[in-house]
């Protein structure tokens, strides 16, 4: 009993303070943009990409007739319906969901701590949303976990890994799902990156850069520029061309800024190869010290120092993305549901083609051996005290199968192009940058935020963050000044989460 006690105020501690933490700056949910609001995400998983709960898509006759091709293993008989907890609703006519009522029915049965959720319309469904405010997400879930009213599923978010394992928030699932498939080829490795203490707590489902870059084409020519993208394309995109870029376009007038945006810090960083804090043979590792980190630190505090970067401190902490559609921004790093949500809305507001609009990944580090790349991974992570397990495993085998299809993929990604406005280059490119066997990026991660509740909180106290983020927005915050502060605060707590695995 004094375990299951310490298991639960570890749960309601971590969840009382990371229900405040958010994605590397304002943003949050599922990786939403300043395009929605900032304490409200709306986005669902497809089988191939990411879409906004406000546009819900009705499954169209060719998915379904792709899901109804596939096999899937009979011996799993799932009863009750799944409940998620989230800040979004799970789409009930997603690819994985026509794959599940195809050929395992729609459960009729739910757990009795969610029986209430049971309506004309979700009597129909295969998942059932007890939908949560963003902020208070963790904390909603561990108050639901101390009191035995667990949800099935939760969204698995790679930033505040691995906390919710630490403190017993999920299930592992080693023993639930069996990866052996070929289905799992590539994912099944992107899985072995997310493991705490022996255990995989992720089935991922969804693999995407965590932000790209999105400039204008016709203010990329007016400022005599090089194409980014074709940059790209011949390996010339690098830190040192974004640089000469961000040194031209300044001069071509008054209040011209290189890029605006959350993250454009964390993505750089990225890029060296070397996460900030990494986890490296099952143990928590501190690279703060790391050259290729300092070298990364340096061309942020140039950013900062030549004013490149829109001025967030002194705009009252608020993106503009009116100065990049005015053309005076050249970038604005976000995820692609900023074309999704805005960016195809401008174009028609403005009568530009849609190809206006275009993006690249943050510029190579020059000096790294590979193209690396900060990735976000998604999945449903089991939460623990649910007993829902053999819906769990029908659940995560049918998000599997409808991503290793073909057909289901070609008509999801028809569906997609049509309602969001996507180009085929853009398209092209974007299935690149989310496919898990052919993407010219090297995926990182970067554990910082996972690594104790205080570094997980978003309200600009987190020490991680005043190394991070504050010598960006101001010169006299430095690196190195900052590493000397709180560097021992960050070692502190990589020691404890490393002592605890004996």
């Amino acid at each position: 009993m004094r375990k299951i006690h310490k298991i639960m105020a570890g749960i309601l501690s971590f969840a009382a303070i990371v229900s405040t933490a958010s994605c590397n700056g304002g943003n949050t949910g599922r990786e939403p943009s300043a395009a929605n609001t900032a304490d409200t995400a709306a986005a669902t998983t497809t089988a191939a990409t990411t879409v906004f709960a406000s546009e819900t898509y009705d499954t169209n006759v060719e998915v379904q007739g792709a899901v109804a091709n596939l096999e899937v293993d009979e011996t799993i008989k799932p009863t009750q319906k799944l409940v998620f907890m989230g800040n979004w609703t799970i789409d009930n006519t997603l690819p994985a969901v026509e794959l599940f009522k195809a050929k395992y029915g729609t459960p009729e049965g739910i757990s009795d701590a969610y029986a209430s959720f049971l309506t004309d319309k979700t009597k129909d469904f295969v998942v059932v949303s007890d939908v949560v405010d963003y902020q208070a997400r963790y904390d909603k879930l561990g108050t639901a976990i101390s009191a035995g009213l667990a949800p099935d599923i939760f969204p698995f978010e790679n930033d505040i890994f691995p906390l919710p394992a630490y403190k017993n928030m999920f299930q592992n699932i080693d023993d639930i799902i069996d990866m052996s498939g070929s289905e799992w080829d590539g994912w099944r490795e992107l899985s072995d990156q997310f493991v705490w203490a022996g255990k995989h707590y992720l089935a991922p489902c969804e693999f995407y850069p965590a932000q790209v870059l999105y400039y204008k084409r016709s203010v990329i020519e007016e400022a005599g520029l090089q194409d980014p993208y074709e940059l790209f394309l011949n390996g010339e995109w690098t830190w040192d061309a974004f640089l000469d870029m961000a040194d031209k376009f300044q001069q071509t007038g008054e209040n011209k800024y290189v890029c605006d945006g959350w993250y454009i810090q964390s993505l750089l960083f990225s890029t060296t190869g070397v996460p900030i804090v990494g986890i490296e043979n099952g143990k928590v590792v501190n690279n703060l010290y790391d050259p290729n980190v300092e070298r990364a630190a340096a061309v942020i505090a140039e950013l900062c120092a030549q004013n490149y970067r829109y001025p967030l401190v002194e705009n009252n902490w608020s993106v503009n993305e009116k100065a990049w559609v005015n053309g005076d921004t050249l970038f604005f790093d976000d995820g692609f549901w900023f074309y999704q949500g805005n960016g195809h809305k401008y174009c028609e507001k403005y009568g530009w083609d849609y190809d206006e609009i275009m993006f690249v990944p943050c510029p190579k580090d020059p000096k790294a051996d590979k193209y690396y790349h900060s990735y976000k991974v998604f999945g449903y992570a089991l939460c623990s005290g649910s007993t829902n397990i053999d819906a769990y495993k029908a659940w995560t085998q049918c998000n599997m199968l409808v991503l290793a299809d073909e057909d289901v993929q070609a008509a999801a990604r028809a569906q997609q192009m049509e309602n969001e406005k996507w180009t085929e280059t853009q398209m092209q490119f974007k299935d690149q940058l989310y496919s898990i066997k052919n993407t010219p990026l090297t995926p990182s991660f970067d554990f910082r935020t996972g690594i104790d509740t205080d570094n997980a909180k978003s309200d600009g106290s987190a020490p991680i963050d005043h190394i991070v983020k504050d010598p960006y927005n101001d010169s006299a915050n430095t690196f190195s000044n900052a590493r000397a502060e709180y560097g021992n605060v960050i070692q502190a707590s990589v020691d404890e989460l490393n002592a605890s695995l004996g």
